[in-house]
């Protein structure tokens, strides 16, 4: 899997950098990561079909843990959207087997994270986070389900919907 992380990220992680061609690569993230209450909020929002998953409370001790991390919040973000267990698997098996990251690749990707971070800053803001669990299931479901829109408001989709296309074209090959 390869994280792009914005600066802040970066800082924050301090992670070797590998460069990685991430075009059309189902396995490419972008994240980002903002102090809200004295706590980390990570946003990691997915490529090509910009599912999102949220994590509040993130620490440096959390970093060293951060794929298997991932992948759990990943699985049960997918269950929360109605992906079925042999999808799910077949993603998670598939995984590259090391995490590597790289500076974030465009301004259009930076954007759209933003707007990512936004959503889930809103829905943590208005029914608050849970304290038991560093992911944030609930604003993870929230912005899979909300209709995004690229191109100007000419091509829009729901998440949970472009990566479940993404997954079907995966799993064909």
């Amino acid at each position: 899997m390869h994280i792009q992380c914005t600066k802040a990220l970066l800082d924050y992680v301090k992670p070797n950098i590998t460069e990685h061609n991430t075009d059309n690569d189902i396995y490419a993230w972008h994240a980002h990561l903002i102090k809200r209450s004295g706590k980390n909020l990570l946003v990691l929002m997915h490529d090509l079909s910009r599912f999102t998953l949220v994590f509040y409370g993130i620490k440096k001790t959390h970093i060293k843990e951060f794929y298997p991390m991932v992948s759990v919040a990943m699985a049960n973000s997918m269950l929360d959207v109605g992906f079925t267990p042999k999808e799910i698997s077949a993603y998670i098996d598939a995984q590259p087997e090391t995490l590597t990251f790289n500076k974030t690749k465009s301004r259009i990707m930076v954007a759209r994270l933003n707007k990512a971070v936004e959503m889930a800053d809103h829905k943590l803001g208005v029914d608050g986070y849970n304290p038991d669990c560093i992911e944030q299931a609930h604003a993870s479901l929230f912005c899979n389900e909300l209709l995004v829109c690229e191109d100007n408001y000419k091509v829009c989709y729901y998440p949970k919907e472009k990566l479940r296309e993404y997954l079907e074209l995966f799993l064909d090959k």
